[in-house]
């Protein structure tokens, strides 16, 4: 191998390893340079707040849910060999000192939270059952990214507008950033590409079930939930042979 070749054959390397290629990572497949890159459509379910002292006391959201959408393809090309993904959430916890009640609805902020994203082969997701959005293996694992929010005065993971609140039929929406944090695709999806350096964006909206009811969990919200950011091939192994290949080309040229 001459010099010369030594060296395209390196560049070339590199930028394969920017190019567009089918990602597959635990079963689920995409193209990194879809249009559509990065986005995710879930459908969820999610706990009530009630912040009205008792037994029954809630001040944290947790839920569950299932991707049904994958840079706008549906779960027969994103898990094509059979697989589902699925999520929990848990750990936002509302600032009951900072409650904003206006012409618009009532606005609340929310410390701390993360998201877990779940790669499973036997898709037997139940939206009445959530032990059945967290068995499989850890995909991608997300936490908050906290930002200060001028409207509420102060710093939140979250902060929601909710159209109705406090009589047991909470519905509105909500809007976060997130960080990746591990899981089998956090190489793919750590860019710091989104405001302030977070990985994601993460909006919700979320309204009662129908006619009041409660899933066998003990769950009263349902609603649906969107991610954007930007995935990358994973560019390690592709980017270290073009830099090898560049290494031997340089010392042929030492030699």
């Amino acid at each position: 191998m001459n010099i010369k070749k030594g060296l395209m054959i390196g560049l070339a390397a590199l930028g394969f390893s920017m190019s567009a290629n089918a990602v597959n990572v635990g079963g689920v497949v995409w193209d990194p340079d879809s249009l559509f890159d990065w986005t995710s459509v879930t459908s969820l379910v999610e706990d009530q707040l009630n912040l009205t002292p008792g037994p029954d006391f809630v001040d944290t959201l947790t839920g569950f849910g299932r991707v049904t959408t994958f840079n706008g393809e549906s779960p027969a090309s994103f898990c094509p060999s059979g697989c589902e993904l699925t999520f929990e959430f848990g750990g936002f916890q509302v600032d009951t000192t900072n409650i904003i009640n206006d012409v618009s609805g009532t606005h609340l902020g929310f410390n701390g939270g993360w998201i877990d994203f779940y790669v499973d082969h036997s898709a037997d997701f139940d939206s009445n059952d959530h032990s059945s959005s967290v068995d499989g293996n850890l995909w991608l694992r997300l936490e908050a990214h906290e930002v200060f929010n001028a409207f509420m005065g102060d710093t939140y993971s979250i902060v929601a507008e909710l159209t109705s609140f406090g009589a047991g039929s909470d519905a509105g929406e909500g809007k976060s950033l997130m960080d990746v944090a591990g899981g089998l695709a956090a190489g793919n999806f750590d860019t710091d590409g989104k405001a302030d350096g977070a990985d994601m964006v993460f909006t919700s909206e979320f309204q009662p079930l129908p006619n009041g009811g409660t899933t066998a969990d003990g769950y009263e919200l349902v609603g649906s939930a969107t991610l954007s950011g930007n995935s990358i091939p994973e560019p390690t192994s592709i980017a270290l042979i073009g830099l090898g290949l560049l290494g031997f080309a340089a010392r042929r040229r030492k030699a």
